[in-house]
């Protein structure tokens, strides 16, 4: 896989940290660039939309600090700092506690990915734990403390060394609570042989404890194994054989390996080389460095060429051949049922050619018109704006088909439509029910004549499917609360401790997961509710919702399930994450939310990054991305502010990054409203509750409130890219990029594309032949404004005025292949 972006650290600002303190003081306080940093997260003390957490800024050292925030020990914290209304860039950052208590998080500006979370002492009571291992402990393992304290988690809190064989660790509580806990050598697999927990009493004066381990259960083989899908080639056809790289980090000695594998979609199974289910192939050793003591071996394997339209499941284990047991990939267990199922899929992959020419145009379907006032059950009128756009504000079936023309007309040819699931919102992403849709938008019926009359237009639909969680109202859910592990569902979601504790989506209590590596969900999703929106209501393709959520094994099934369908189905996933980890799904899925492009145009256009670094950007994610998969671009949608209220309403803003959009790779989405100037009537950051509820207003119909040039100018953007084959088809080539100006070309064929930019407030000029090495008979067609330019005694200047783009078809040259080929031709002939 490609590398990760990485976060530069100033060398300069790490070195002035060990000034002397008089000076210290000084370049803190210079290094303070922020005026607010606030922490937002996934648990219930940290949300993602609030200012609830800010941080206060500690100028003796230069670092961010929160106040104590409680968080439940065992329990993994994902986590942002947002800085001046500005989120951090990249992933989540990520911290498990290693008991219940209060935290204290820090910030370092000029190493914003650091983790630094500590607990604070607001605990009453204390006690420290001595343990003594037994002798065949490895050196190399850390044991670490399962306890009540942190849900029994065997791998949050590692012990302290304090001797040979002997460790210690304090746990804080309140007086008189009772603590039971186990040791272990960092995995449940590994704990202490011992039928009952250790169960002692906090006091307000600390007490110390000696254990004395007796056995383990097992002991680890390596210190780590990591696959991480690193097979080649990453989208194999009929004609490839797959050969797998698997990383070990090990102390003692790790000698064998072994890939087993299955070709029909089921699970394989297999130890130490011996396989039980499916087939296998042997791993062998092709590197080995030794650094400080820790060995890491490199082992390859290959699973043989298969035919398309083959569902590969594999799994990997290695082993120690003179001692018993082995340990698998990527989550280090000792038995290959819980082993990570790593799955490709055998195809020539392609996304669909319609998708590749498609422009989105994304419905909100409660926020777009009310067609139907029967059905506004839940709509109250009666209270204020801003809490209206908390509920229901009456969009509907109804509404979306008497809209259909207006959005044909736009040129558009694709629809997203939101989820329109039973559940208790208007977003519709809190599912009750997967094949019924809520009656306050209609009926399947109506959404049936939608589809069908969407395709009368050629228009194609992609609905907008959620995989991943239910609502807690879900009766799937809820007989699993009432019946245990006795229900047919209790095994639908990973409950931690029936029945209040269970996995969520980002820790929303009303978002359980489901469990879609249980085979019975996986076939209710793949068997029933795939069938149900394709076959039943006849939509094109879906919009994944949360799509890292379920496993790469799950997208290998969905691939093949939804391609058997309709070959020509589009599926493309909302991958919040790093540029590596999107691309991650390249042969999974068609394509992904583009979320790299829109906070790089966003940089560019609202917070006033330069045309360099917008050029580096794009470069780097059209180079990140395989030639087939699709990136979906966007400059907003209902889960962030209104592009054109960050732009503080400049229209022209709008028009050149909107026109960035339509001349780059992948499928342009609009975001209901954009082409009309829809804005916000709120500031969100001025809330700390339902943010969103601004990013999803009523779409203006009201044509005298609608901004007609801005409605034009995205008619014509749309027009352009449609008629031209370069746009939807064609390479990207960066030409020239400055502080303010950038060029970049789409090339297909003999079609060639000349977009510029200039966003700074004076006007800039550039000699289009510095470009284009043949250029004598150059022309240039603007397609924005029909002006036409032509080479003249050797030079083509173009001015761009202030804040403006233009759009040509470049005419009059010869490409650097086509004259390589004339060379070749006239040698030919010569010869």
């Amino acid at each position: 896989m490609k590398k990760s972006w990485i976060l530069l650290i100033s060398l300069l600002v790490f070195l002035v940290s060990f000034a002397q303190p008089v000076a210290q003081k000084v370049v803190k306080a210079e290094e303070q660039q922020y005026s607010s940093v606030v922490l937002r997260g996934n648990t219930a003390s940290l949300d993602w939309g609030s200012n609830d957490n800010p941080l206060h800024y500690d100028g003796a050292n230069g670092v961010w600090k929160s106040e104590p925030i409680a968080l439940e020990g065992g329990k993994e914290v994902q986590f942002k700092y947002v800085y001046d209304g500005n989120w951090m860039s990249g992933s989540n950052l990520s911290y498990t506690p290693p008991q219940d208590g209060d935290y204290v998080f820090t910030f370092y500006p000029q190493e914003m990915r650091r983790v630094d979370v500590n607990l604070a002492a607001t605990q009453a009571g204390s006690l420290t734990l001595e343990v003594t291992v037994p002798e065949e402990t490895p050196g190399w393992v850390t044991p670490t403390l399962a306890s009540s304290k942190n849900n029994f988690n065997y791998t949050a809190a590692p012990l302290t060394k304090t001797g040979e064989r002997k460790y210690e660790v304090t746990v804080y509580g309140e007086p008189g609570e009772t603590f039971s806990y186990l040791y272990s050598l960092g995995g449940e697999p590994y704990k202490e042989e011992r039928d009952q927990p250790r169960t002692v009493t906090f006091a307000e004066e600390n007490s110390t404890y000696e254990d004395r381990i007796q056995d383990w259960v097992n002991i680890p083989i390596a210190k780590d194994i990591t696959h991480d899908f690193n097979y080649s080639p990453y989208t194999p056809d009929q004609n490839d054989a797959v050969e797998v790289t698997v990383k070990v980090d090990h102390y003692g000695n790790v000698d064998n390996g072994a890939v087993y594998f299955t070709t029909d979609g089921t699970t394989p199974k297999g130890k130490r080389g011996q396989v039980q289910s499916g087939k296998g192939s042997a791993l062998s050793v092709i590197d080995k460095t030794t650094e400080d003591g820790l060995h890491t071996t490199t082992f390859t394997g290959t699973i043989p060429a298969q035919a398309n339209e083959t569902r590969v499941k594999y799994k990997i284990d290695v082993w120690n051949t003179a001692i018993k047991g082995s340990q698998f990939a990527d989550n280090n267990v000792l038995y290959s049922e819980k082993a990570t199922e790593f799955a490709y899929y055998v195809d020539d992959f392609q996304s669909p050619e319609w998708a590749k020419e498609s422009i989105i145009y994304q419905v909100f379907v409660d926020r777009f018109h009310d067609g139907s006032s029967k059905n506004n059950t839940s709509v109250d009128e009666t209270i204020p704006y801003d809490e209206q756009l908390k509920g229901w504000m009456g969009g509907d079936l109804q509404g979306l088909l008497e809209k259909l023309d207006y959005i044909d007309d736009l040129g558009v040819n694709t629809i997203w439509v939101s989820p329109i699931y039973e559940g208790p919102y208007s977003h519709g992403y809190h599912p009750t029910d997967f094949m019924n849709i809520d009656p306050r938008f209609g009926s399947n019926e109506l959404m049936k004549e939608f589809v069908r009359k969407a395709h009368q237009r050629d228009i194609k639909v992609i609905y907008d499917l959620v995989p991943n969680h239910t609502s807690n109202q879900h009766p799937f859910f809820q007989d699993a609360l009432d019946n245990g592990d006795s229900s047919r569902y209790y095994d639908w979601y990973t409950f931690l401790k029936w029945p209040e504790r269970y996995e969520t989506f980002y820790g929303i209590q009303e978002l359980p997961e489901l469990n879609n590596d249980t085979p019975e969900v996986r076939d209710y999703m793949l068997n029933e509710v795939v069938p149900f929106w394709m076959e039943e209501i006849g939509v094109d393709g879906f919009r994944l919702d949360y799509a890292k959520g379920p496993s790469q094994s799950f997208w290998v099934d969905f691939r093949h399930k939804v391609k058997e369908l309709d070959s020509e189905a589009f599926i493309f996933g909302e991958i919040w994450d790093n540029l590596d980890t999107i691309d991650s799904y390249t042969g999974k899925l068609d394509g992904a939310i583009d979320f790299a492009t829109q906070s790089a145009i966003y940089d560019t256009f609202i917070k006033n990054d330069s045309m360099d670094q917008l050029a580096d950007s794009l470069k780097t994610i059209h180079s990140t991305y395989g030639q087939e998969y699709l990136p979906a671009t966007f400059l907003d949608s209902h889960d962030m502010p209104r592009f054109i209220y960050e732009a503080d309403g400049n229209v022209e803003t709008m028009k050149m990054a909107a026109t960035l959009q339509f001349t780059l790779p992948g499928a342009p989405i609009i975001y209901y409203g954009d082409e009309v100037g829809l804005s916000q009537s709120g500031d969100h950051n001025a809330v700390n509750e339902w943010k969103d509820r601004y990013y999803r207003e009523m779409m203006i119909w009201d044509e005298e409130k609608q901004n007609q040039d801005l409605k034009a100018y995205y008619e014509q953007l749309i027009e352009i890219r449609k008629d031209n084959e370069a746009l939807t088809h064609g390479d990207m080539n960066m030409l020239y990029s400055n502080e303010d100006v950038m060029a970049l070309e789409r090339v297909l064929e003999d079609e060639r594309m000349l977009i510029l930019f200039n966003k700074s407030y004076n006007q800039r000029s550039l000699n289009i032949t510095d470009f284009y090495s043949d250029s004598d008979d150059l022309e240039l067609e603007s397609l924005l404004s029909e002006k036409e330019y032509e080479n003249e005694e050797g030079s083509l200047f173009i001015s761009l005025p202030s804040n403006t783009v233009e759009i040509f078809e470049v005419d009059g040259f010869e490409s650097e292949e086509e004259d390589d080929e004339e060379n070749e031709e006239e040698e030919e002939n010569a010869a």
